[in-house]
C-alpha cells in the first residue's frame, strides 16, 4: 500500500512542470564539460623542514702548517657548555718538539745571517786592502826592476870584475910574496927546517889564492852569463805577475762582492723562513687551545642551510687517538633558542613565494600542534637541482620547549586565498598562435572560443580573473 502511494506520488510530481525545470537544472552538465562557478581558492605549498639554531658557531680548525690533529679528550655531543669551556683536547708532544726545532733553526739562522753580514764586511775590507797592496806591489817590482836596470846591474857587473881582479891581485901578491922569501931565505942564515916552515905556509897561500881566483872565475862567468839574466828575468816575470795579480783582484772584486751579497739575501731569506714558519708553528700551538665561543650545546658535525648533517663518521673521529681533519667543521656550538625552519621549495613555487608569507609548521615530534611561521630568506640560486632553500621564523611558546636544533616538521604555506573565485580545470586553458589564452565555451551544441585572464593555478585548477562568469560552461579535453 505505501509503495503505491509513492508511486503514485512521484508521477504527481513529475507531471508538475515547474517541479519537471527544477530537476532538470540539477543535471550535471554532460562528460567533459565543466561549469564556472565562484568557489573558495587557495595557493598551498607544502614543504619538509627542519628546526635549526638561529645562532650557532660552526667549530673549524684551519692550521697554518701543523696537520696532526690527534684527539686527547673531547666533550660529549649534546653537552651544554659556557663560554670558554675547553671543547677538545689535542695531543700537543709532537708539536711542542717541532716549536723547540723551530726555535733553534730560528736561531742558527739568524746567526747564519750575522755571520754572512760579518764576513762580507771583513771580506770587503780586506779585498780593499788586497787590491790596494797589489797596486802597491807592482809599482814597486816595476820601481825596483828600473833602478836595477838602470843602475844595479851596471854595478854587479862592475863588482863581478872587481872582485875577480882582487882575486887576481891576492894570487899575484901571494906568488910575489914567496918569490920574496926564496929570495930572502937563500941569503940569510936560518936553519933549513924554519925555512921550509915558512916557505911552505907562503906556498899554501898561494895555492889558496890561486884557488879563489879560480872560483872567482867561475863565479863571474856564471854571474855573467846566468846570474844577472836570470834575475833580470826573474824581476820582469814578478811584475808580470803582480800584473796578473792586480787584474784578477780588481776582475774580481765586484764579483766576489755580487756573490757574498746573493749568500746574504739568501740566508736572509732563509732567516726569514725560519721565522715565519715559527709563528705559523706557535699560532697552531694557539688554535689548538679549543674553547667554546658562547654559551650553548655541542652537535657533531654541522649545520648546512639551517640543516644539522649528522655526519656518522665523526663519532670514530671524536674519541681519544682519533683524528680531525684540518678545515673540516667537526663541531657545532648551538643556540638552543631561538629556533629557526629550514626547507626547500620547488621551481614551480618559487615565483609565487614572497618574504613575509605565512603558514604553520607542524613538529614531526607532536602532529596535533601547529606553530605559526613565516618566510624571512628566499634563496634566489638553486640550493640543489630544481630546489631553492627557504628560511621561516617560528613562533614558539612554552608548550615547545621539546623542541631541539635537528629535529623535522611539515610545512604548510598559504600563498594565496580567494573567497570567491572563478575556476576552470587547467586541462580546459587553450593558447592560440599569439600564446594567448583561451577557452571553449559550449553554447548548446556549439562551442565558442572565448580569451580569458588567467590567475593562480594551484592543483590542477586556474583562477579566471576575466572572460567567464559564473555558470559559463567550458570543454574540458
Amino acid at each position: 500500500m505505501k509503495s503505491t502511494l509513492s508511486m503514485c506520488f512521484l508521477f504527481v510530481l513529475v507531471g508538475i512542470p515547474g517541479v519537471l525545470v527544477a530537476a532538470e537544472s540539477t543535471n550535471a552538465p554532460p562528460k567533459g564539460v565543466h561549469t564556472v562557478k565562484a568557489g573558495a581558492f587557495k595557493v598551498e605549498v607544502k614543504l619538509s623542514g627542519a628546526f635549526g639554531p638561529s645562532q650557532s658557531t660552526p667549530i673549524k680548525l684551519r692550521p697554518k702548517t701543523w696537520t696532526d690533529l690527534t684527539v686527547k679528550s673531547v666533550v660529549a655531543h649534546g653537552a651544554e657548555v659556557g663560554e670558554g669551556t675547553v671543547l677538545i683536547e689535542f695531543e700537543m708532544e709532537k708539536l711542542d718538539r717541532r716549536i723547540t726545532d723551530s726555535k733553534r733553526a730560528l736561531e742558527a739562522a739568524r746567526l747564519d745571517l750575522a755571520l754572512a753580514n760579518a764576513e762580507h764586511q771583513f771580506a770587503v775590507k780586506s779585498a780593499e786592502l788586497d787590491r790596494n797592496s797589489a797596486q802597491l806591489a807592482f809599482k814597486r817590482l816595476g820601481e825596483d826592476l828600473k833602478h836595477f836596470q838602470e843602475h844595479v846591474k851596471e854595478f854587479n857587473v862592475k863588482s863581478t870584475h872587481q872582485s875577480y881582479a882582487s882575486y887576481s891581485n891576492s894570487l899575484a901578491y901571494a906568488e910575489e910574496e914567496l918569490k920574496q922569501l926564496k929570495k930572502m931565505y937563500d941569503a940569510d942564515d936560518l936553519t933549513e927546517e924554519t925555512e921550509e916552515i915558512i916557505i911552505q905556509r907562503a906556498l899554501n897561500t898561494v895555492n889558496r889564492a890561486r884557488f879563489s881566483l879560480e872560483r872567482a872565475e867561475l863565479t863571474r862567468l856564471a854571474s855573467l852569463k846566468f846570474g844577472m839574466p836570470r834575475e833580470i828575468k826573474d824581476r820582469e816575470t814578478a811584475q808580470e805577475r803582480s800584473q796578473i795579480s792586480k787584474e784578477r783582484l780588481k776582475a774580481t772584486f765586484e764579483t766576489s762582492t755580487q756573490r757574498r751579497e746573493l749568500s746574504i739575501q739568501q740566508k736572509r731569506v732563509d732567516f726569514d723562513k725560519a721565522g715565519k714558519a715559527h709563528v705559523k708553528l706557535e699560532a697552531d700551538r694557539k688554535l689548538l687551545d679549543v674553547k667554546a665561543p658562547a654559551n650553548g650545546v655541542v652537535y657533531y658535525g654541522e649545520f648546512v642551510n639551517g640543516l644539522w648533517t649528522g655526519r656518522k663518521h665523526l663519532a670514530a673521529k671524536l674519541r681519544p687517538s682519533g683524528k680531525v681533519m684540518p678545515n673540516e667543521t667537526f663541531m657545532t656550538v648551538v643556540s638552543p633558542r631561538p629556533l629557526i625552519i629550514s626547507g626547500s621549495v620547488g621551481e614551480k613555487d618559487l615565483r609565487q613565494l614572497n618574504l613575509g608569507t605565512r603558514g604553520w609548521a607542524t613538529p614531526t615530534a607532536a602532529p596535533e600542534q601547529r606553530i605559526p611561521v613565516t618566510v624571512t630568506a628566499i634563496s634566489r640560486v638553486p640550493s640543489a637541482p630544481g630546489k631553492f632553500a627557504i628560511t621561516l621564523a617560528a613562533s614558539l611558546g612554552a608548550a615547545h620547549g621539546y623542541l631541539a636544533p635537528g629535529m623535522g616538521c611539515a610545512v604548510k604555506l598559504e600563498m594565496y586565498s580567494k573567497a570567491k573565485a572563478l575556476t576552470v580545470p587547467s586541462a580546459a586553458l587553450h593558447y592560440g598562435p599569439d600564446q594567448k589564452p583561451y577557452v571553449k565555451v559550449v553554447a548548446g551544441e556549439t562551442t565558442e572560443n572565448k580569451a580569458v585572464q588567467l590567475g593562480r593555478t594551484a592543483n590542477g585548477k586556474t583562477e579566471i580573473t576575466g572572460g567567464l562568469k559564473a555558470g559559463d560552461q567550458v570543454k574540458v579535453n
